[in-house]
């Protein structure tokens, strides 16, 4: 009676099962197999737009009209002197149907699904995102490659979406207006430009990229922002920006290692950690922050401070708990005197916490800033 009641539902399991199991070895075939199979194809001075299933070759001009996604197992590779055109308005092959990223125009009202007060929103419908498995952009000094909308409307800025990239290398590379580049952990971005950016010019989650010898102009957030990550991120030029520079919420595990950057953003908050309670903390170090530029950490923080020119202030931020202390340094502060230090370098402290200054540098750290 029993085997009975029970065998036809073991039968649908396992029938379930094997769907799943015969679902599952399509997607291999088809995302990781099929593309080492398939020749190169060379895409060379025309239009591009849809699903990538096997490995490319980009050279030449290429004018992105329409969302483009790439297959985990793909690889694009893009010559030196490419330039890559994206359309400001018609996407032609859209495939974010989120509803919150269908709404178009600019945002007067409240911050909404994470598009803030005075900016615009993702418009999928016309702007384009693409999102890439494993990208070599190589460019060089002398042929960099160009990534930039067709056209750019100074009121906008953004003129294309999301670039997602997993893994490979961005080199030389000159991108600008679009709102945001995604990196995954096994990639590099160096020696690149980026400017006139919608939210950040380079995104980094739960991963540890290296982000190496680029220069920074223009955002309307932060260039940087790293949530839960522990990227390399050193020997870049942060220019004055509307935005921040770098923004770190290392949240438990995080430990970004900051090193040989320069932070010419004057009144400008150029690196903040937005919680502390990390297990190891960041190492900071070795940076130049300019004159009038902020950095704002959390008094739980364990964020290392060393070896850095620091020309403007540290602002603790306001947690209403703080007790204990923070100690900072070495780090030159343009001034031996750490009372004068600790009142004009350190605001915002809470009167029951504490600053430690064990040492202070009387010169510049040899080597601070950009190498």
């Amino acid at each position: 009676m029993l085997r009975e009641k029970y065998l036809p539902g073991l039968h649908w399991f396992i029938r379930f099962c094997l769907i799943l199991l015969a679902a599952a070895v399509l997607w291999i075939t088809v995302a990781f197999l099929i593309p080492k199979i398939l020749p190169v194809s060379t895409i060379s001075n025309t239009s591009k737009y849809g699903i990538i299933f096997r490995n490319e070759k980009w050279e030449g001009e290429i004018k992105i009209i329409g969302d483009i996604w790439a297959l985990p197992g793909t690889t694009v590779a893009i010559s030196p002197g490419t330039k890559i055109s994206v359309i400001r308005e018609g996407d032609v092959f859209n495939l974010d149907w989120l509803p919150w990223h269908l709404r178009r125009g600019q945002n007067t009202e409240k911050d909404w699904m994470g598009v803030k007060n005075g900016e615009f929103f993702w418009d999928e419908r016309h702007k384009i995102s693409m999102y890439f498995a494993k990208v070599f952009a190589l460019g060089t000094k002398e042929q960099p490659i160009i990534v930039e909308a067709d056209k750019s409307c100074p009121e906008t800025k953004v003129e294309f979406n999301v670039i997602s990239v997993k893994s490979g290398i961005i080199s030389s590379v000159k991108m600008s207006n679009y709102r945001k580049l995604s990196i995954g952990d096994k990639i590099t971005v160096r020696d690149s430009q980026f400017r006139n950016i919608g939210e950040c010019a380079i995104c980094v989650a739960c991963s540890g990229p290296s982000i190496i010898n680029n220069i920074f102009e223009n955002a309307s957030r932060e260039y940087i922002l790293v949530k839960g990550g522990s990227p390399r991120i050193s020997d870049n030029l942060f220019m004055a920006s509307e935005g921040k520079g770098i923004v770190i919420a290392p949240d438990v595990f995080g430990s970004p290692t900051i090193y040989h950057n320069n932070f010419e953003m004057p009144g400008k908050i150029a690196l903040e950690f937005l919680n502390g309670g990390e297990k190891r903390g960041a190492v900071v170090s070795f940076n130049d922050f300019a004159g009038g530029s902020t950095i704002k950490i959390p008094c739980d923080s364990k964020a290392k401070f060393i070896q850095n020119q620091i020309k403007g202030v540290i602002q603790l931020a306001h947690s209403g708990n703080c007790v204990g202390s923070l100690t900072l340094g070495p780090n030159y502060w343009q001034s031996l005197d750490r009372a004068a230090i600790l009142k004009e370098k350190i605001v915002d402290k809470e009167p029951q916490f504490e600053i430690l200054l064990p040492s202070v540098l009387g010169s510049s750290p040899s080597g601070a800033g950009h190498r």
